[in-house]
Order: C-alpha cells, then sequence, then structure tokens
C-alpha cells in the first residue's frame, strides 16, 4: 500500500478537476461537430479557461487561510455552475448530484423511500412534516402532519438541508432508515425504524365535478412525467363512462417536462393536425403532428376548458398552444409563464448534469411565446393569498401532500375562482 502526503492529495485533486474540464469539453466537441462555427471547444478551453483556473486553484491550494477545510467537489459544482449562468440564459442550468436525483425522481415519478413530503423550519432548525403519503411506510407507521424529524440514520437535522434530508431517507427498497421523531405534547423524543419501499407518485389527478346538477370531468395534470401518458388514458378510460357535459384540463402550476410525454398526451386531446414546430440549434426544423390512434372520441361531443396560470410552463405551454391553435378548447386563467426552451440534459463525472436549450419551439400558429406566454381567452385570477406563517401545516396543504401517491384532486370551489369560472362557462354551454 502507497500512502500519499496530504501536499501530494491537494495536488492530484487540482490535476484532476484540470482534466475533468479538458475531457469535459473533448466529450462535448465529440457529440457535435457545431458547438464553435470557428474554434474547437478545446481551443476555447486551452486559450481561455485553463491557465486562470489553474492559477485560481494554485491560490486557493496555497493561500487560503481555511485551506484545510477547502471541499473541491464544491468548488468544482461552483465552477460549473458559473458556466451556465455566464451563458445568461435563464435555461442554462447546471444540477449537483443531489439536485439531479430529485430531477429524476420529477421525470420517472417514482423512487425509493418511506413516501413523506416534507419542509425545513429554519426558526427550529429541523425538518418537519408536511404530510406522509396514502399507502406508504410513513404513513403506516403513523406519522403525522407537523411532526418533527429530529435526525435521520443518527444525523441531526440541523446540520442537513431540505435537499440532503430527503437524499438521506430515500434509497435502495428494503433497505432501513432510522428516524428521531418529535411531536407536540410528547415529553421526548420516539425513535423509529422504517423499510424503504417503491414510492409511486401520481401526476393525474381526475374526478367528475356535479355542479348545478351537471356532471362535469377535471383532469389536474401536475407535471409531464414518463408515467404521465399511461395515467392519462386511465382518466379518460373512467371519465368517459360518465355523461359528462364538458370537461376541465387544469395546467396551472405545471412546470413542464418531457416532451414525449407532452406530444402523447396532447394526441389524446387532438384528434389531428400539428401539435408544435421545433427549431433547433443546428437550424434544422421539425413539425411534430399528432399520434393516429390516441385520440379519445368522446371528446368530440364535449367543450373542454384548460385552466393555466403563470406557473404553466414548458411542455405545458404546448399542450395549451396546440389546443388553443386548434381551436379545440377554450384557455382560461393568466398568461402562461412563456419557456419555448428545449434542454437537452449531458451528464458529468460529478454525478451531475447540465441543461443546455438545444432548440425553441413554436405553437401551431406559428408563434413565439418564448419570455412572453399564451393569454387565455378568458383572463381570471384567483384572489391572492394572505400571507401566513409556515410553522403550521394547513389541512389543504396536508390534503394535497397525503394524496401525491393517489389520482384524487383537492378541489375548494369557495376559493377557486378559476375553477368556478371554468364550471360557469361550461354551464352556459359558451
Amino acid at each position: 500500500m502507497i500512502l500519499l502526503s496530504k501536499k501530494k492529495k491537494k495536488f492530484i485533486s487540482i490535476f484532476l478537476i484540470c482534466v475533468l474540464f479538458i475531457t469535459s469539453w473533448i466529450y462535448a466537441e465529440s457529440v457535435s461537430n457545431s458547438y464553435s462555427k470557428d474554434k474547437s471547444a478545446v481551443q476555447i478551453y486551452y486559450e481561455k479557461f485553463e491557465e486562470p483556473i489553474l492559477r485560481t486553484l494554485y491560490y486557493i491550494n496555497n493561500y487560503y487561510y481555511d485551506r484545510d477545510k477547502i471541499d473541491y467537489d464544491k468548488i468544482l459544482d461552483s465552477t460549473i455552475e458559473g458556466m451556465m449562468k455566464g451563458l445568461n440564459d435563464p435555461f442554462a442550468w447546471y444540477l449537483d448530484s443531489v439536485e439531479t436525483e430529485e430531477s429524476k425522481i420529477d421525470t420517472q415519478s417514482k423512487y425509493g423511500g418511506i413516501g413523506l413530503t416534507i419542509r425545513y423550519d429554519y426558526e427550529i432548525k429541523a425538518v418537519v412534516v408536511v404530510s406522509p403519503m396514502v399507502g406508504t411506510p410513513a404513513y403506516r407507521a403513523g406519522l403525522m402532519p407537523n411532526d418533527y424529524i429530529i435526525s435521520i440514520d443518527g444525523t441531526p437535522t440541523s446540520e442537513l438541508n431540505i435537499n440532503k434530508a430527503a437524499s438521506l431517507m430515500r434509497g435502495n427498497p428494503g433497505t432501513e432508515v432510522t428516524l428521531e421523531i418529535y411531536r407536540d405534547g410528547w415529553q421526548e423524543t420516539k425513535t423509529i425504524t422504517l423499510i424503504r419501499e417503491i414510492i409511486e407518485t401520481k401526476t393525474v389527478k381526475y374526478d367528475a365535478i356535479n355542479y348545478e346538477n351537471k356532471k362535469f370531468g377535471y383532469i389536474l395534470l401536475t407535471n409531464f412525467s414518463e408515467t404521465s401518458p399511461q395515467e392519462m388514458r386511465q382518466a379518460l378510460n373512467t371519465l368517459s363512462k360518465n355523461n359528462l357535459e364538458g370537461l376541465i384540463l387544469d395546467l396551472r402550476n405545471n412546470p413542464g417536462g418531457l416532451l414525449n410525454s407532452a406530444i402523447e398526451v396532447t394526441s389524446m386531446f387532438l384528434k389531428t393536425g400539428e401539435i408544435v414546430s421545433i427549431s433547433y440549434f443546428d437550424g434544422t426544423k421539425e413539425i411534430i403532428p399528432t399520434i393516429p390512434g390516441y385520440y379519445y372520441n368522446f371528446l368530440e361531443k364535449i367543450p373542454i376548458v384548460l385552466l393555466v396560470n403563470k406557473g404553466s410552463a414548458s411542455a405545458s405551454e404546448i399542450l395549451t398552444g396546440a389546443l388553443k391553435d386548434n381551436s379545440v378548447a377554450t384557455i382560461i386563467g393568466e398568461t402562461t409563464y412563456g419557456k419555448a426552451a428545449v434542454q437537452s440534459t449531458f451528464q458529468l463525472s460529478t454525478g451531475g448534469e447540465v441543461w443546455i436549450p438545444i432548440a425553441h419551439y413554436f405553437t401551431p400558429s406559428g408563434e413565439d411565446i418564448h419570455l412572453k406566454g399564451i393569454k387565455p381567452d378568458i383572463e381570471i385570477k384567483n384572489p391572492p393569498k394572505e400571507i401566513a406563517s409556515l410553522s403550521t401545516i394547513t389541512e389543504e396543504e396536508a390534503s394535497q401532500a397525503l394524496n401525491t401517491t393517489t389520482d384524487k384532486p383537492v378541489i375548494n370551489l369557495e376559493e377557486d375562482l378559476q375553477l368556478k369560472t371554468a364550471l360557469d362557462f361550461l354551464l352556459r354551454g359558451n
């Protein structure tokens, strides 16, 4: 066994960081012949990046007062994040290894864990339970909203942020995780051990709403994941058996997701025609039509309303633009976010990944909605919510978190003016 001195270890760490930059650029060069028309990525690296990066690392390694505490992985993450920020593009991102895992959960809609929705209480410096999810280990163990998680496998949550806490509770199905819990009224904390399971979240939630003696279908789509098309088919199959007077598709606060899922879902609502056109970084263009055989014929006989707001983005706007431009649905709510950037992800040896916009899309009418959004046919805003303390979990928040693993939506017509406006619109038959 060969033992390295501390100084040599630091030198090797610095050298590996530099090698990573070089190999990352070489890899990027290999996947495309046109990243730069005049110079290769390797040339750009040597001319612009090598000397200042290596010199900065040298200064840090030799002169920084707390150099014994240097975390070179963190420096590397920050450097790559800075490169993305240097593009001055709001949709060019770097996700570190933890954020990358969170992103995979969003797109796959499943993970190994115990089934908790959590938030961080910065006053108490602990993780607080928003709600367990129905049918999960946390649900069966009796965890409740407003319970505090004091430690996870012996690590105090006061030393963790929300992402690291969530990451510690996740893991391979069948493995154990031990939580130290405190609940108001208890004299002392309690320690419980749970077995992780596959947690599957639902992106499509649906129900039939009885309103003024008529029945309307309601579908809430929270994001476009790998499972969204299958879940949407289940919702439409179930609702098609009802004698509906109309259908509401709720895309409010839907941040988007997978392009392929957006195409599949849109094809269920649009019988024929163009869904979206895409203009790529190399000048090529693509027109994407509906997928034959996906359309649900019962929708042809009833009016459709799409609910959107400023949180409806990306894939949500593809679906909205397709149904609006093809006169399939009436759009009610607020102007959408305005994200027409199509991102591609590139994995790095850090465990993280860069998200780079490689294309922009246009609605079927040819409209460029980037940073502008889609204006609704009927504009209506929900009353602003009062600012409230986050020290306690509201009943509505707990209910939404509880149903994360179910297809049951949380509907509150008394406070949801946009949804009520949609129902009144369908009731009048306009």
